[in-house]
């Protein structure tokens, strides 16, 4: 294997423990994207019919319970889509700028490395579509969580398409006047 192909494995690699684990180390519209996809609408990201799961902390001074959370509004579930389409053409299109729009708090470690990642993808000129498949969203107060399943299509051609995922990701949004943004993302269990 060449050196520059072990480097584009290994910034794969490093794209995917990003989106997979975002902040796990923590506490606590655009111009059309440049991807392989054939023009057709991006899929619904929110699926219905999946009930939220509830979570069991390890952590006994947490307390959930069902009463901790509410289901999204369908309104709620617009917006948050919105955003999540938002987020998935930012990454499509490699840009810093549009991530920060979606994800205004995004640390520098995280920026970093979404640099590093988009910086591979122009190297090698792949094309790439971000999927995303969430659960409906759990709400309580401003914030929500969406439970979902994160996979990468990307290559040079689409005869030659390769996936990287499904990979398990729980997104934090808030409510900002009738939108949200991304707050964190961290690989879930």
């Amino acid at each position: 294997m060449s050196k520059r192909m072990a480097r584009v494995l290994e910034m794969l690699c490093f794209c995917f423990a990003l989106l997979a684990s975002c902040s796990a180390q923590k506490a606590g519209s655009g111009p059309a994207p440049d991807t392989a996809k054939s023009g057709s609408a991006r899929p619904r990201i929110f699926q219905p019919g999946q009930a939220p799961q509830l979570v069991i902390s390890s952590d006994p001074s947490v307390q959930i319970t069902a009463a901790s959370f509410r289901v999204a509004s369908g309104e709620e579930i617009e917006g948050m889509e919105r955003t999540l389409e938002k987020y998935a053409a930012a990454f499509e299109n490699l840009s810093l700028p549009e991530v920060r729009q979606v994800w205004p708090t995004l640390d520098r470690q995280h920026e970093a490395a979404f640099k590093k990642v988009f910086a591979a993808f122009r190297e090698n000129h792949w094309t790439r579509n971000m999927g995303l498949e969430c659960a409906p969203p759990k709400v309580t107060g401003e914030t929500a969580t969406a439970d979902c399943f994160e996979t990468l299509t990307y290559g040079k051609t689409k005869s030659k398409l390769q996936q990287a995922g499904p990979t398990r990701v729980s997104i934090l949004l808030k409510g900002q006047s009738s939108d949200w943004v991304v707050t964190n993302m961290k690989g879930a269990n």
